[in-house]
């Protein structure tokens, strides 16, 4: 099973929104969403960081957060799993050993 729960309606309230935006934008041949982009590039080569930023999460897509664990103990992972999911769900295994 993936995805949400059944009954989860958080998708449903973000597409109303979107749905409603995208018609917003076509009432005037998305005139006004081009004097917002407009409007973010002559920001952006004022030097505003904000508009940079937006413009280049716009463009590159937003890096990736790093995120890493640390601890006090010495853990050295002795072995792990590598699972392979077919696509009719078959599951594939393979056990691999780490030598030190």
């Amino acid at each position: 099973m993936s995805g949400a729960p059944i009954g989860n309606t958080n998708a449903y309230k973000g597409k109303l929104w979107n749905d409603a935006l995208r018609r917003a934008i076509a009432s005037d041949q998305g005139a006004r969403i081009l004097k917002a982009a407009q409007r973010l590039l002559d920001e952006a080569s004022n030097g505003e960081p904000w508009a940079i930023k937006e413009l280049a999460d716009r463009l590159d897509g937003k890096p990736q957060q790093e995120s890493f664990i640390e601890s006090t103990k010495d853990f050295t992972p002795q072995q792990f799993q590598i699972c392979f999911i077919s696509p009719n769900d078959n599951l594939t295994h393979r056990n691999q050993q780490l030598t030190n």
